[in-house]
């Protein structure tokens, strides 16, 4: 990061840093991945403070993912008139099989668009909420600690990225299915 960016984003504080969530969250062109790691860096805090930054920016995307949602659950309306075999095929496997696609795509690139199919398959809202909490948390997490890990330097970053990105998937996928492991066991009880 150029220490002018640096500056600006010191000088936004956590405005800036739920700002860019929001912006994130609300599924618009936005490298936020990019703002998140800088913010880590510049935080200079323990895990105990990062993890309850990370609670607050996972509530402001989970609030601002609620207008692609919408808009889903609108878009829907707008197909009825015209028959979509292919559109009605996919909202039926979401329907049965992809509530935790919202958790488990989150952190990837199809995070930010999984929001308009949970709307378009009227999904519940306290469902979509839970789970897009239960996806972004670890995300931010992460991408903050990362920050921190490397100083800032996201080259350094993208290139222990590209190195490793198979073991990192793997490991959100992990982690998120014992998530999800724990969660049934405990709502079987």
């Amino acid at each position: 990061m150029t220490s002018l960016n640096l500056n600006w984003l010191m000088e936004l504080g956590k405005f800036g840093l739920f700002g860019a969530m929001f912006i994130e969250g609300s599924s618009l062109p936005f490298p936020g991945v990019v703002v998140v790691f800088a913010y880590g860096y510049m935080l200079h805090s323990g895990l105990y403070y990062t993890s309850k930054v990370a609670i607050g920016m996972s509530v402001i995307y989970c609030i601002a993912s609620l207008i692609p949602y919408f808009l889903g659950s609108r878009l829907d309306d707008l197909f009825l008139n015209k028959p979509n075999k292919g559109l009605y095929k996919a909202k039926a496997l979401f329907n049965r099989y992809g509530f935790w696609t919202v958790a488990i795509l989150r952190p990837f690139g199809l995070g930010n668009y999984i929001s308009y199919v949970a709307g378009m398959s009227n999904m519940k809202l306290v469902h979509y909420l839970f789970l897009t909490f239960l996806g972004i948390y670890p995300w931010s997490v992460g991408i903050l600690s990362l920050g921190k890990c490397f100083n800032g330097n996201y080259e350094a970053f993208k290139s222990f990225y590209y190195k490793n990105s198979v073991l990192m998937y793997g490991a959100w996928v992990l982690i998120l299915i014992t998530i999800i492991f724990l969660y049934i066991k405990n709502k079987s009880k």
